[in-house]
């Protein structure tokens, strides 16, 4: 979309290097834009028109002119300042590189699919000096402009047109067994995912297959480390009953940590007294001794020798 650069164009930089204001710097053949001047999609409309109904953006079609050039906005990589000018930009380079094809602006018109409205959209179209026009369920018309623009609403599309497929391009999740299969089929072809495998939003797209399987699916994919690997404490062992929270530890790691009142908590005497260290249980008399069941007396005596 560059204009061609003619032997003309050498001179003419010298000569405003050269002879131009001194408050000003003169550079030749900058690139305007950080990014490539190209278009996420574009829509060419048939010279046969289909009788078969759209399934997915069912009202955006028949909004169209011949041509459309369509922007999308992500999750990942929402809306940002400005990104109304860039597509606007697209347009006026298009339109006047395709002469032989778009007689008029009117057979052009800028599509930006956004998961909801910003404000950083809509202060970006009052910049412009464009007005929203509700078409309702969640599709507008920017007015104004040389060109018209239409933006989508990703999430109150899918709602009110009950598209479960387009609800992953949103904030909702897929609530159909047909949307979860498309998105595990897109991810599992090979040329698929070997296009997708580097590219920026594949963790989010990721989340988004996972959220559409049960629990049970997910997690049997892993090991009982894995499950738990930088959980707290606390929630490793959280909805366990005591006995298996504590199964498999030595006895002094089970009392690990508790106070000597805590650990003899709910046992009956004679068992505090087994409880005691060696010394203490020396100082006991023997006329004790003998008041206590002959389990625990020979036990106690087995310990202290006497």
């Amino acid at each position: 979309m560059g204009s061609t650069r003619t032997a003309w164009h050498v001179l003419l930089v010298a000569l405003l290097s050269q002879r131009g204001s001194r408050r000003f710097e003169v550079r030749s053949e900058v690139p305007l834009s950080a990014e490539p001047l190209r278009a996420d999609y574009l829509f060419l409309r048939k010279s046969a028109e289909s009788s078969e109904p759209a399934g997915t953006l069912r009202r955006l079609w028949d909004l169209l002119p011949r041509e459309a050039i369509v922007e999308f906005k992500s999750i990942g990589r929402p809306y940002r300042r400005r990104n109304l000018d860039r597509l606007y930009s697209y347009l006026l380079l298009y339109f006047a590189d395709t002469p032989e094809r778009l007689e008029q602006r009117s057979d052009l018109c800028g599509v930006l699919l956004v998961p909801s409205r910003t404000r950083s959209l809509d202060a970006d179209a009052a910049a412009l000096g464009m007005e929203w026009n509700d078409l309702g369920d969640g599709y507008w018309r920017l007015r104004g402009a040389a060109f018209a623009f239409i933006v989508a609403e990703i999430d109150p599309v899918a709602e009110a047109e009950d598209d479960d497929l387009l609800r992953l391009f949103g904030h909702g999740e897929a609530r159909t067994r047909e949307a979860r299969q498309w998105l595990a089929q897109q991810l599992g072809a090979e040329e698929m995912s070997m296009e997708m495998q580097d590219l920026e939003g594949i963790e989010e797209v990721v989340r988004k297959l996972l959220a559409t399987l049960p629990p049970e699916r997910v997690l049997a994919a892993y090991t009982p480390e894995q499950r738990v690997a930088g959980l707290p404490p606390e929630q490793r062992v959280a909805g366990l009953p005591p006995e298996q929270r504590v199964a498999g530890l030595p006895p002094e790691q089970r009392v690990a940590g508790l106070p000597p009142e805590q650990r003899v908590a709910g046992l009956p005497p004679e068992q505090v007294l087994l409880a005691m260290p060696d010394d203490a249980l020396r100082a006991l008399s023997d006329a004790y001794l003998e008041t206590l069941s002959a389990e625990t007396r020979a036990a106690i005596r087995a310990r202290i020798g006497r």
